[in-house]
């Protein structure tokens, strides 16, 4: 037995030790790549000698085996790479796709890796998640003793509201008042305006300018009253309802707008407030459009740039801001589809007779087809943060960015359908 075998198992009967024999697998794995398949009787050899069960497992970077392709012009783009390019990176193998129970059971059969797929199905089945729909997950507003959320809000409004109309307050806002703080006490939305009223007040107090509050948030004139707008929306006929309506529960929305040379230390006190492990911006990611997708398909099949150019120009142009999709420009609609979608198949008859004319033409649609669609890079939203009332973790993945920033691999959709709050 080699030297590198007795530590590899002294390793695993080490690691064994520390999270425990029903925690610890020995781990196969086969992706078309021969030094991996020829380091599977080791693995089997090892599990025997620890006694540990072997583990069929797939590292997975695209969905299906023909993927394959795409994922490697893909890699070039990313990478700033050619194809011919020898040194470049890439990932050796084809089998990085999501393979079936069957392929997975073909690969790891029950006499020469005994109960490698079985194990698989057993920690899968171990798995709790369970991600709950229809909820709002506000956090706790941390209030002075003696008080509630709802106390503390209605104290705050009063004071805004002797400011903002004098004292005594007029009837008219008085009722205006008592009518938008029964539905926030109602909808359970108190926090919210507190965490929002404490961030402008912060950045205030901070002298880092603050805008005077957009969109339908104007017409509340409790946000008003606490100083989170601007405008008197009495005064100005704005109607309440338009920001918060008890018929249709959703979250309000209040855009802040703060100096953007101070956006991160409002973000940090955000996560002194409230928690390091509870705060987190929001990730966005940008998707590969018909037109990009040929440029860049044409740079890294090493065309010149020229093919890839004329052959992006002769997509239809855009219409009301939506691109059409390679598809739409060569298989002709259905007689249900919209005008849209006819106008585009009309419009892209260039394209369709340059991609049957020429080889060339031909080989880079084809290889942007594999790529429209997919998600080019991430990058954070330029406003939104989460604050939760546990830590992060407990609702969704986490992950660092380049500066350091906690950041959710949700994006702004996701993290609103699983009940989390963000703030703009």
């Amino acid at each position: 037995m080699s030297r590198d075998l007795d530590g590899a198992i002294a390793a695993a009967a080490m690691y064994q030790d520390i999270f425990g024999r029903d925690n610890f697998f020995i781990e196969l794995g086969d992706h078309g790549i021969e030094a991996q398949r020829r380091i599977l009787p080791d693995l089997v050899d090892i599990a025997s000698k620890v006694n540990a069960p072997l583990l069929a497992a797939n590292d997975s970077h695209y969905i299906t085996a023909e993927d394959a392709a795409a994922h490697d012009v893909l890699l070039c783009i990313q990478t700033g790479s050619t194809l011919d390019d020898a040194n470049r990176f890439r990932f050796e193998g084809t089998g990085l796709y999501v393979k079936t129970a069957a392929e997975m059971k073909a690969l790891f059969p029950e006499e020469r890796f005994p109960g490698a797929t079985s194990n698989t199905l057993w920690v899968a089945e171990r798995a709790d998640v369970k991600l709950e729909f229809g909820k709002i997950l506000l956090p706790t507003f941390p209030v002075p003793d003696g008080h509630t959320e709802k106390s503390y809000l209605r104290e705050l409004v009063e004071e805004g509201a002797r400011y903002r109309y004098g004292d005594p307050v007029p009837e008219a806002a008085r009722a205006r008042i008592e009518h938008e703080l029964q539905i926030i006490e109602e909808m359970g939305f108190p926090a919210y305006f507190l965490i929002v009223w404490d961030l402008i007040r912060y950045a205030r107090q901070r002298r880092i300018r603050v805008g005077p509050g957009r969109g339908s948030a104007a017409g509340s004139i409790v946000a008003y009253c606490l100083k989170i707008t601007d405008l008197d929306p009495l005064q100005y006929g704005m109607i309440f309802e338009r920001f918060l309506n008890p018929g249709r529960r959703e979250m309000p929305d209040i855009d802040m707008d703060f100096d953007e040379r101070y956006r991160g230390e409002v973000i940090r006190y955000v996560a002194e407030r409230y928690g390091s492990d509870h705060v987190a911006q929001i990730i966005t990611f940008s998707t590969i459009k018909g037109k990009q997708a040929i440029r860049d398909s044409a740079r890294v099949l090493g065309h010149p740039y020229g093919l890839g150019d004329r052959v992006a120009k002769l997509m239809p142009p855009a219409i009301l801001g939506k691109e059409p999709s390679l598809q739409q420009c060569l298989t002709p609609p259905p007689p249900e589809a919209d005008v849209t979608v006819k106008d585009w198949y009309s419009n892209a008859s260039g394209l369709r007779e340059a991609y049957e004319a020429e080889a060339e033409v031909r080989q880079v649609v084809d290889a942007a087809k594999g790529l429209e669609g997919l998600r080019r890079q991430d990058s954070i939203h330029a406003a939104a943060v989460v604050i939760s009332p546990e830590p992060l973790v407990e609702y969704l993945p986490l992950y660092k960015g380049k500066k350091g920033e906690v950041v959710t691999q949700f994006d702004m959709k996701k993290v609103e359908d699983i009940g989390l709050v963000k703030f703009d």
